[in-house]
């Protein structure tokens, strides 16, 4: 939601998990935006939401990762590019149809990466591994959330609802002293407190597939997911990257609890 920096370890290979927020612009009210504009579309219709939505924003985040790599080592742009896109795309027709495209769009991209040509410095499996890293996470993300819309309309708007409110809190409280542990852990905890006021919400309005028993659950599920999917989000992408994916940014507390959410419901 709100705009994060990727910041890794610049002297070696190991990621550096930490969330640095980016406080140059209108980065929370670009958040508000893209929440209202989830929200908007699927009120229109899951099409709308698909189409204009979550596809392109898929697209576009298997585009940014693949460019980012491709300063470091070669990969292909366009195939993850398009293999995003056909993620997002599966998603409309449901959850088995989701979890198909997620078998055929590995096997694709394999098969791409044997034909495609590549550098000599390069190897067929690398190639192979940075398309799936650079298009699955955000396509199976933006695939997930629209089979959610297709499924469980309810479900769809409860979860965006949680996460924007984490997102919020955490970029309110955690981009004060940008870069530091105590500012990250802080935002994380404000982020979690409205997280969990929204929750509370929901408890009483129970909305379809909530129970007073299974509710509890699916909140805890977001209030891991979202943070430890902002730190796979940095993961993500290459040491000398910084933001170097706005749109992986707008999935990035998707990345893992929306697949979750899709796979328990």
């Amino acid at each position: 939601m709100a705009e994060r920096l990727n910041v890794r370890n610049l002297t070696g290979s190991a990621p550096r998990f930490a969330i640095v927020h980016d406080t140059g612009g209108p980065k929370l009210v670009l958040g508000v935006l893209w929440a209202a504009t989830l929200l908007g579309a699927a009120a229109v219709g899951v099409g709308v939401l698909s189409a204009v939505v979550l596809v392109p924003v898929g697209a576009l985040a298997g585009l940014q990762v693949a460019n980012a790599w491709a300063s470091v080592e070669f990969t292909d742009r366009c195939g993850a590019s398009l293999a995003g896109a056909a993620l997002a795309m599966s998603g409309t027709l449901g959850v088995a149809a989701l979890g198909a495209g997620v078998l055929a769009v590995t096997v694709a991209l394999f098969i791409y990466s044997l034909v495609v040509p590549i550098p000599r410095q390069s190897t067929r499996i690398r190639t192979s591994e940075l398309l799936i890293l650079s298009s699955m996470p955000a396509g199976l993300a933006a695939g997930s959330l629209v089979a959610l819309a297709v499924e469980w309309p309810q479900a769809f708007v409860s979860l965006v609802v949680l996460v924007s409110a984490y997102e919020t809190g955490d970029f309110l409280v955690g981009s004060g002293e940008t870069g530091r542990g105590s500012s990250q852990i802080a935002g994380m905890v404000a982020g979690l407190s409205a997280l969990v006021l929204v929750a509370t919400t929901l408890f009483f309005l129970l909305p379809y597939p909530f129970t007073t028993d299974n509710l509890p659950g699916y909140a805890l599920a977001a209030a891991a997911g979202a943070p430890f999917g902002q730190a796979c989000a940095s993961a993500l992408l290459p040491a000398t990257s910084l933001g170097a994916s706005p749109a992986l940014l707008r999935l990035d507390s998707y990345l893992l609890v929306a697949p979750v959410w899709l796979i328990v419901l």
